[in-house]
């Protein structure tokens, strides 16, 4: 059993999911896998596979359990990578083609 942190509002990123035709997901499904993880305030975004979530474990600990109950549950392999909001935050502030890009509402991230 993962240790319990004080909750936080984390981002899941999930690999490969909904990309043409490979490792199709219903959002739905998704978010009832999260929340029957014991996560809270569950949503996704689009029909992408990130997810926010909040949780009373680590974001490692989050991205773990995601992967396990998708590839059980879904039969879909996926990596997870999980931040804390304020972890995203911060990537996003130290974004080195800050002025560069002139689309806001999109970002690369390399994690």
């Amino acid at each position: 059993m993962p240790t319990r942190t004080r909750a936080s509002r984390q981002v899941a990123f999930l690999r490969g999911i909904n990309v043409g035709k490979a490792k199709p997901v219903a959002m739905a499904d998704l978010r009832a896998v999260v929340k029957g993880l014991g996560f809270t305030d569950v949503a996704t975004l689009l029909n992408s596979g990130n997810l926010v979530y909040t949780a009373s474990v680590a974001p490692a600990s989050a991205a773990a359990s995601i992967e396990n109950a998708i590839a059980e549950e879904l039969e879909v392999e996926s990596r997870v990578t999980a931040l804390t909001a304020a972890e995203l935050r911060s990537i996003l502030d130290e974004n080195p083609l800050a002025g560069k890009a002139d689309n806001p509402s999109r970002h690369l991230i390399g994690v």
